[in-house]
């Protein structure tokens, strides 16, 4: 596998193949790619396709390395609009923030700043037909932190309110929203003069923003409690129905159009899931998902029922919220 995208570091190779691993049920045919994840000392993927399932680890990525960033800057993850990879960097008493913008090999196209005061911690960032999705919560730089030597210089309380940002030609419209702190953006999208933001927050709620880009009004939704949640990434920066996620040791799918939470109990605690598209219906297909030693396909209309298949992994490997699929020729 050679490409692998901007959520585990928009360039790396994962070139060591450890095994052929052993397979319990059988592999949809359409199931073809590869699920791809970052841990603390490096990558790993499972090649699923056609041949069975085999097992890939190679070293971090060097493209998005924090050695390679600014001193105490933080970097928002990544998102594709189909053609270049956008994210957000901020940088401690400088006064302002850039919207980074990076083609497929990882080189930076452009770097535009917007004004942004505090430096909080960039986490998640989206793309709307119009917009950059942006956010302003904490936590934020410390220079006091940061001078005594602390581990984390990120641990500074909230200057001002928590904001949601639309950054439109450099310059950023704010709204203002109520206090915490967001750990990754699920979906953004502009519906009638108004954007609709879908993020994970802490301590692990899946929460709907609505902005009203004509009043400035916030409309907040409380939906079911995620701790890392994804779309059909065919609809990035669309209108969505279903959001699939993990809470606790269950992976969930919710319904946002009818407020229902279907869960299936894992016993461990997963990895970020990702949904694989097995027909044209947005929730038609598979929803592939480390859970210990073991790599889960589920039907995703049927979470609750048995495994499609089964893949065994050589040993249990920590879960992980950064994780993707690479279809096709991309796994390859």
């Amino acid at each position: 596998m050679e490409r692998v995208d901007g959520v585990v570091g928009v360039v790396a190779s994962v070139r060591e193949v450890a095994e052929a691993l052993v397979v319990r049920g059988a592999l949809p045919a359409e199931l073809d790619g590869a699920l791809v994840w970052s841990g603390k000392y490096g990558v790993s993927g499972v090649r699923l396709g056609p041949d069975g399932a085999r097992w890939y680890r190679g070293p971090r990525p060097a493209a998005l390395a924090p050695a390679d960033w600014p001193s105490g800057a933080t970097m928002a993850r990544p998102v594709f609009d189909g053609q270049v990879w956008h994210t957000a960097m901020s940088h401690p008493d400088l006064g302002y923030a850039e919207h980074v913008t990076l083609g497929l090999d990882g080189e930076v196209l452009r770097a535009e700043p917007f004004p942004l005061d505090g430096a909080p911690r960039m986490r998640a960032v989206g793309v709307t037909d119009r917009f950059v999705v942006v956010f302003d919560s904490a936590p934020y730089y410390s220079r006091a932190a940061d001078l005594v030597g602390l581990r984390d210089p990120y641990s500074g309380p909230a200057t001002g309110p928590t904001r949601i940002g639309l950054l439109a030609y450099g310059r950023p419209l704010w709204f203002e929203v109520a206090e915490g702190e967001v750990l990754s953006l699920v979906n953004a999208y502009e519906d009638l003069g108004r954007v609709v933001v879908d993020a994970v927050w802490a301590p692990g709620v899946l929460r709907r923003h609505t902005l009203d880009l004509a009043t400035g009004g916030v409309r907040r939704v409380e939906l079911p409690a995620m701790d890392v949640g994804v779309v059909d990434e065919r609809l990035a920066g669309r209108r969505h129905r279903f959001v699939f996620g993990t809470a606790g040791t269950a992976v969930v799918r919710h319904d946002v159009a009818l407020g229902c939470t279907w869960r299936r109990e894992l016993g461990v605690t997963p990895g970020q899931p990702v949904f694989v598209p097995g027909g044209e219906d947005e929730g038609q297909g598979w929803v592939v998902v480390v859970a210990g030693d073991e790599v889960l396909v589920l039907d995703a209309a049927d979470l609750a029922g048995p495994p499609v298949a089964v893949v065994r992994l050589p040993f249990a490997v920590e879960a992980s919220r950064c994780a993707t699929w690479l279809a096709g020729g991309d796994a390859a």
